[in-house]
């Protein structure tokens, strides 16, 4: 009783009142759905705010606060009230208190999962949350990793493409804050997603996501890629080098640097451990199939400018 009496009537911090209209608005949302402009400029504050608000005030206000940006988001807003939405989330838990970690998490994993395809605007919400917690905590959160990559298989599917890069960029921001430390067959089916659903996709922000997953994934040491994917993939990478897109080129371009820059460096691969686990090995002869060659059947111009950089790290 004594921690609900301080709580109600400690004076409202900057922080407090905004986290107060939060809810107003969302509260307000089943009569009328909240303005874009108005969400916008209080997110903008209150993030500002969690950076100025000492750590006992933000505790005050933590979990109404988590609660009214979860509703916010699957609520279906739109992409940069969702950015902002997703910011103060993983703001406000990583200055307050970090065990809400992953009640979120599952509260996330669990409504993409039960998300239905007439409801884009809500699953992308919650994908572009739990993408940037997985940002700030993924090594604290891989035992959901395996959960994540079903989820993006899921996701996948819709017809919508800016779910699909959602989906991608959240796998991306899995890959990266795990840092190589999660599941093998979690890396295992991100890999397959990315392959197999992500760098064919007909839309070339959604190709360009494939590409930035693809880098991600060599980034962290490729977890349980053999000889063979890494050959695979990077051939890929070269064929991709001819995509009418720009942007498109340029991201498989950074990809096939990071892919040869890790082939070239056994000891940075990353395998299972146990007894059948074979030593990473070199791949030989890489730099003339997927650089050299390429270049001289004049396939590679602009677009080889990333790889070099990369690779000269590993001679």
């Amino acid at each position: 009783m004594a921690k609900n009496y301080v709580r109600e009537n400690v004076p409202l911090s900057r922080f407090g009142v905004l986290v107060a209209q939060l809810e107003s608005i969302v509260a307000s949302a089943s009569h009328k759905l909240p303005d874009p402009l108005l969400c916008f400029d209080l997110l903008s504050d209150l993030i500002s705010s969690i950076d100025e608000e000492p750590k006992e005030s933000i505790l005050l206000w933590q979990r109404k606060c988590e609660d009214a940006l979860f509703s916010l988001l699957v609520l279906g807003a739109r992409r940069p009230v969702r950015h902002l939405a997703s910011t103060a989330m993983g703001k406000i838990i990583y200055k307050g208190d970090n065990i809400s970690i992953y009640s979120r998490v599952s509260s996330l994993q669990g409504f993409i999962s039960d998300g239905k395809k007439s409801e884009p605007l809500r699953i992308a919400g919650a994908a572009q949350c739990l993408g940037e917690l997985y940002r700030l905590f993924g090594k604290k959160i891989t035992s959901g990793l395996l959960a994540t990559t079903s989820n993006v298989t899921k996701l996948m599917k819709f017809s919508e493409d800016f779910v699909r890069r959602e989906a991608l960029q959240m796998l991306r921001n899995a890959l990266e804050g795990s840092g190589g430390n999660g599941s093998f067959p979690a890396y295992a089916e991100a890999f397959k997603i990315i392959m197999r659903l992500g760098v064919g996709d007909k839309s070339f922000i959604v190709r360009k996501a494939a590409a930035r997953c693809l880098k991600a994934f060599a980034n962290i040491g490729g977890p349980g890629l053999g000889a063979g994917e890494l050959d695979n993939s990077a051939s890929h990478c070269v064929k991709v080098l001819e995509d009418r897109e720009s942007s498109v080129r340029d991201a498989f371009a950074e990809a096939l640097g990071a892919l040869l820059a890790l082939g070239l460096n056994p000891q940075a691969q990353v395998q299972p451990k146990g007894k059948n686990q074979s030593n990473p090995k070199k791949l030989e002869g890489s730099l003339q199939k997927h650089l050299i060659s390429p270049f001289n059947k004049g396939k590679i111009i602009l677009w080889i400018r990333q790889v070099p950089e990369r690779i000269h790290l590993w001679k």
